[in-house]
């Protein structure tokens, strides 16, 4: 099957999913099962943003295949049916910035653990 063909299915199938189930059964979405169980605002954008890394590491590590083309057409469409809302959702903005403010340790700590991990994935993998 031709490799764009592939990456737009798997683009479109995130938010048919998530627009589908929102019209079918919308109670799913007052209590997803992650948040109530870690009180995070975990969101599909999030799950999108987490496919993208693999396939950046897969396509660094191993070059573009199959797999590549089918987790960046998912991903991106995870991403992008929540870019619009997140741009039009009313939010405190004070609040925004202090958690902004708050979390510069737990951002540097994350971005030095993945600088690590792909430090250490090149000793394996080339």
């Amino acid at each position: 099957m031709n490799e764009v063909l592939i990456f737009i299915i798997a683009f479109l199938l995130p938010m048919l999913y998530y627009r589908g189930l929102f019209q079918i059964y919308s109670n799913y979405f007052n209590k997803p099962f992650i948040r109530t169980k870690t009180g995070l605002q975990i969101h599909h954008l999030h799950h999108g943003i987490f496919l993208v890394f693999i396939a950046a590491l897969i396509l660094l590590f191993s070059g573009k295949n199959i797999y590549v083309v089918v987790l960046l057409g998912l991903g991106l469409g995870l991403m992008l049916d929540l870019f619009i809302p997140s741009i039009l959702m009313k939010s405190d903005r004070k609040e925004e910035l202090e958690v902004y403010k708050e979390t510069l340790l737990k951002t540097v700590i994350l971005f030095t653990l993945i600088v690590l991990f792909i430090n250490l994935l090149s000793f394996f993998v080339r």
